[in-house]
């Protein structure tokens, strides 16, 4: 649902903020005085392309600012695209400049616009003469007939087969095209497997090779240092067993005058014990070391012979050892081929089973779905004074399966009696096509997720009679979300919960648009009477307009009259959110 809206130095207008309620909003004023401009504004908060033209002339940039309410998916996106989430209301700003480069804030924060449009998908739907955003696109069709008939669990169901079967293909896919590649390709993989088989390389082994060739290469600068550290611990006096011994001896006799010398008595006593074994452990080293050239040589052929396999494959010792295990799998698995391909083509016939009895089950509840929305929409129609118009919804199955089943949807209309029936996406007529967006959105208010109609003339090429009905439609889709409506009939305007003018004035010579409020009473009758009788107001029109607001008042149901429009009070003034 949008909340309010912001426009600053667009087109003809300088700076316009008005606020929005639930219920049927209707817009109105003379031709040129901005009414579109307005749709145009919302659709680049949307994600809309943009176009240096519509900032004001004389003007650098300019900016258009929404609110929406923060639905419960619209939270779920803020979470998903890592956006501040603000409590009740999401905010999104997006400035224009004329040098082609703009900026987007969603509650604060800089978006792109691809983020932007993937937060407001279907928040907004907005609909005009001869064109609607998705009602009229046939590649939209099977979703709205799904959502119609509440197929998701279904459609689910489906999906889930779907899946398993896209794996069981990707398996075979796996397993390689003509025999000709695949002996090509196991050719490769034994060769790989040979080299990495024939070095029989050790998980750690270089490490320890490493080790070893430093040792080796240091053996006679080790067996040196190793023989004066002996002699400094243990050799020749002063060496370092003798100094501790001889003070662990006036220790002891100190003890036998102070006891408190006995923990230093019991230190030196531990050091004295631990040089002598350091004195034996040098010992035994040096007289371990020998020089070995030809050790020395083994261990760098084979650690030359390891780094050049690692980096071959591009990568270190333990992942040359995973890699062996992967090329022997998939070596089995190609020498196997025709086996495990037998065994995955009859996997693949009782998958694909399941999946067509799926797929068969949402066939006929499309199928009985689409009698049921054809029906209502020609209800619909018929209380329009189109009830000898066709619609169809037709669900043609397939023998393919696809990610949504078997059928394709397309909607079908004909206005005229003998007239085949065409893709929805063909109807020419602006009245007809008015009249079959109203019926449409009329039977899908319940299923269709979008919180805001947007009806930009949608009721164009209506007239007389007709656009009583007209009202009253676009009123009954009103009471199930909200909708703006910009119109020019005063058939519908009468039945709207809130009214709004625009009004195109001259300030300091140049031209201004303006939104005006009109309050219940004398103001909206005014407009009213104006929509009837043109620049001079006369009093039959006038009175023509109190009858119309009458009449509206009598045909909307008693709870709304006395409750009001829920949320229809204007909310706070826009907030900056950059």
């Amino acid at each position: 649902m949008l909340l309010g809206l912001r426009i600053t130095n667009v087109a003809v207008i300088e700076e316009v903020e008005v606020a929005f309620g639930a219920g049927l909003t209707v817009l109105t004023g003379e031709t040129g005085a901005g009414k579109s401009i307005l749709v145009d504004a919302l659709g680049l908060l949307l994600g809309g392309r943009a176009d240096a033209d519509v900032i004001r002339a004389g003007c650098e940039d300019a900016a258009v600012e929404g609110v929406f309410a923060r639905t419960p998916v619209l939270a779920s996106r803020l979470e998903e695209l890592g956006l501040p989430d603000l409590g009740e209301e999401v905010l999104v700003r997006r400035v224009l400049g004329r040098t082609g480069r703009g900026k987007v804030y969603v509650n604060g924060a800089l978006v792109t616009l691809g983020v932007l449009g993937k937060l407001t998908r279907g928040a907004v739907d907005i609909a005009g003469q001869h064109e609607h955003v998705s009602l009229f696109d046939s590649g939209l069709h099977r979703v709205l007939l799904d959502k119609y008939g509440g197929l998701e669990e279904a459609l689910a169901a489906y999906g889930r087969e779907w899946a398993n079967l896209r794996e069981v293909d990707s398996r075979m896919d796996a397993l390689g095209g003509d025999d000709a590649k695949v002996r090509e390709r196991a050719e490769f993989l034994r060769f790989q497997l040979d080299e990495i088989t024939r070095l029989d390389p050790e998980s750690g082994e270089d490490v320890k090779l490493d080790a070893e060739r430093r040792r080796l290469g240091s053996a006679q600068k080790l067996k040196r240092q190793g023989a004066e550290a002996e002699l400094l611990v243990s050799g020749e006096a002063p060496s370092a067993v003798e100094i501790v011994g001889r003070a662990l001896g006036l220790v002891h006799e100190g003890v036998k005058c102070d006891a408190t010398l006995a923990p230093v008595a019991q230190s030196l006593s531990t050091a004295l014990s631990e040089l002598e074994e350091a004195a034996r452990l040098l010992n035994r080293y040096v007289e371990g070391l020998e020089s070995d050239p030809g050790r020395l040589g083994e261990v760098e052929e084979r650690l030359d012979a390891l780094k050049r396999l690692c980096r071959k494959h591009g990568t270190t010792l333990d992942g040359v050892l995973k890699k062996r295990d992967e090329l022997e799998t998939e070596l089995g698995t190609l020498e196997n081929r025709r086996e495990i391909l037998e065994e995955l083509n009859q996997e693949r016939k009782r998958v694909e089973e399941r999946a067509r009895k799926a797929a068969l089950s949402l066939s006929r509840s499309r199928k009985s779905s689409a009698g049921a929305f054809s029906q209502q929409v020609r209800e619909g129609l018929g209380g329009l004074a189109m009830g000898k118009a066709a619609f169809e919804v037709r669900v043609t199955a397939g023998e393919m399966l696809n990610p949504y089943g078997l059928d394709e949807v397309e909607f079908f209309f004909s206005a005229n009696p003998g007239e085949p029936a065409r893709p929805l996406a063909k109807v020419a007529s602006g009245g007809e096509a008015s009249r079959l967006l109203l019926a449409l959105k009329r039977a899908l208010a319940d299923s269709d997720a979008c919180g805001c109609y947007i009806l930009d003339e949608a009721d164009a090429g209506v007239s007389g009679a007709i656009a009583d009905v007209v009202g009253r439609m676009i009123r009954e889709v009103s009471s199930h979300r909200q909708v703006l409506c910009i119109t020019h009939l005063p058939q519908v305007a009468a039945y709207a919960d809130a009214h709004l003018l625009i009004k195109k004035s001259v300030k300091g010579e140049r031209t201004v648009s303006q939104v005006l409020p009109l309050e219940a009473g004398a103001e909206r009758t005014q407009e009213l009477a104006r929509m009837m009788s043109g620049v001079e107001v006369t009093r039959e029109a006038l009175g023509a307009a109190e009858a119309l607001v009458r009449s509206a008042h009598r045909a909307t149901p008693r709870a709304r009259r006395e409750s009001g429009p829920e949320g229809n009070s204007p909310r706070g003034r826009l907030r900056r959110t950059a």
